[in-house]
């Protein structure tokens, strides 16, 4: 199997394990992508990530409609964790999905998955984040304010490539130990749009609207703002 198609699976399966435990009226997962590329400069799929600035290059990660998929779904431009989590002491998985948002806002949805048997894992301490990013213009290395920074990287293998950020925590968002850990934040695609506590009015779906407050409000989703 292609590595993107084994990072794909992985991740996908990980949402199926989650899903498992969930409860029967929650929101659907969303389907994420990884924008994993053939390094192909005939069809515009180049791996020089190298050569862009360091607005060119989080333009890879930035939040925004990319168009629909053959089954007429939207799609949106996100970075997101997976196999390269942060490891907590207690052995759960820390990731997140960034949400790069215009005049440098961001959302984080931050969430410790914490493994119950071989096929089933459960999501802990699930956490939005309202925060804000920078970009240093040098060294193109991303900030969001009160989670970590994050270096360029192109990931690689069998001639493909992807932009990632290798990224470092910069404190404990929910559970001790977080703080100087790493993570690895691909960019890719996912149908999820963005959940913004400060701008609700903007989510296209009611029932989406309405499940996020009542999460809020019986404490299974925090939302903290840095």
């Amino acid at each position: 199997m292609h590595p993107a198609g084994k990072l794909l699976t992985t991740l996908l399966l990980s949402v199926a394990a989650t899903a498992c435990v969930a409860e029967t009226d929650a929101p659907e997962d969303a389907d994420v992508s990884l924008d994993w590329r053939s390094g192909g400069k005939g069809d515009g799929q180049t791996c020089d990530f190298d050569a862009q600035s360091a607005s060119g290059y989080l333009e890879n990660f930035l939040y925004q409609e990319v168009g629909a998929t053959t089954g007429g779904g939207r799609r949106y431009r996100v970075g997101f964790t997976f196999e390269s989590n942060a490891k907590l002491a207690n052995g759960d998985g820390a990731s997140f999905t960034m949400y790069l948002l215009p005049q440098g806002r961001a959302i984080v949805n931050y969430h410790e998955l914490h493994r119950r048997t071989s096929v089933e894992s459960e999501v802990n301490n699930e956490t939005v984040v309202v925060t804000r990013y920078s970009v240093d213009p040098t060294s193109r290395a991303l900030t969001l304010a009160g989670v970590g920074t994050g270096t360029p990287r192109t990931a690689t293998s069998s001639g493909g490539c992807a932009p990632t950020y290798d990224f470092t925590f910069s404190g404990d968002l929910r559970t001790a130990g977080l703080s100087g850990d790493k993570a690895t934040v691909f960019a890719g695609t996912s149908t999820g749009f963005v959940i913004d506590p400060d701008h609700l009015d903007q989510v296209p779906s009611e029932t989406a609207r309405r499940w996020f407050e009542e999460d809020v409000a019986s404490g299974k989703i925090v939302v903290i703002r840095k």
